[in-house]
């Protein structure tokens, strides 16, 4: 799996074939569907998360995209994201099914990815080896840097295989897009009062809470994150789906990669 900043990357177009079985877990509702990729005749397992679903637009599907973006230049893995173009005759396919109307007011390119096999969701009080908490810290780090609030002790939002985790749904990362300029965070490498609610309910956290963790690892990773990469995100996007958001998300994690130190020093301290 390329990361986006590679020299061969593309961003992998599904044709949907056959409607698989809707996964149980998820506000999304997502559908597992078998499709063929359009570069490469390969065909292939993939969840598709509908457009129209609840939770879901042209915008959640952007912020899912350039999640999973971060989160593999920075070393975290990630289901190979992929657009799943819906076509109305895979409509058709799916009539009598509870996704039908959902897929038919979503046709054209939908957010999705492979499926992978091989992981669990973390157990309730699972307890992990001293090697996989480093992954638990980083990961807290990437949700502290991405905004994602999404990722709580009763809907984790990762898999696990004894050895690595699998992370998705960041249909809601980056939740200061969605709040009003004037109330968004001016100094965004530190965190409000307001945010240590959703904070707190981070998986990681409740796992990492009461230790002293040195985060400097994860802050030196996020120099890939430069212009050239921002660059090829607008490159890659659909054009129907860019708009002012994904300026938004630039600059404002620009403004913490230009005070990652003191960003470190904000996650220390939240998780004495």
């Amino acid at each position: 799996m390329l990361k986006l900043s590679h020299t061969n990357y593309y961003l992998p177009i599904v044709q949907p074939l056959e409607p698989l079985r809707v996964l149980e877990s998820g506000t999304t509702t997502p559908q597992l569907i078998l499709g063929v990729c359009q570069q490469t005749g390969v065909k292939g397992d993939y969840v598709i998360k509908y457009r129209a679903a609840s939770r879901m637009s042209a915008e959640a599907s952007v912020r899912e995209l350039v999640a999973a973006w971060i989160a593999r230049e920075l070393g975290l893995k990630v289901p190979e994201p992929v657009i799943i173009s819906v076509s109305p005759e895979f409509v058709e396919l799916l009539q009598g099914n509870e996704m039908y109307q959902i897929a038919s007011n979503s046709l054209g390119y939908n957010f999705g990815n492979e499926y992978q096999r091989g992981y669990l969701a973390p157990l309730k009080g699972q307890t992990f080896s001293e090697d996989f908490k480093r992954k638990l810290i980083d990961l807290f780090a990437f949700d502290m840097f991405i905004s994602n609030a999404d990722r709580r002790i009763d809907k984790p939002n990762f898999l696990y295989n004894g050895d690595d985790l699998l992370v998705f749904d960041h249909e809601i990362a980056f939740g200061f897009v969605m709040e009003l300029p004037f109330l968004r965070n001016q100094i965004p490498w530190t965190f409000r009062d307001s945010d240590l609610e959703w904070i707190s309910q981070n998986f990681c956290y409740q796992y990492l809470k009461g230790n002293t963790y040195d985060f400097l690892p994860f802050i030196d990773k996020l120099t890939v994150l430069n212009d050239l990469f921002w660059t090829k995100v607008e490159t890659i996007i659909p054009p129907d789906w860019l708009n002012d958001q994904c300026s938004t998300i630039k600059n404002y994690l620009n403004s913490i990669l230009e005070n990652s130190h003191l960003f470190a020093g904000e996650l220390t301290q939240l998780l004495l």
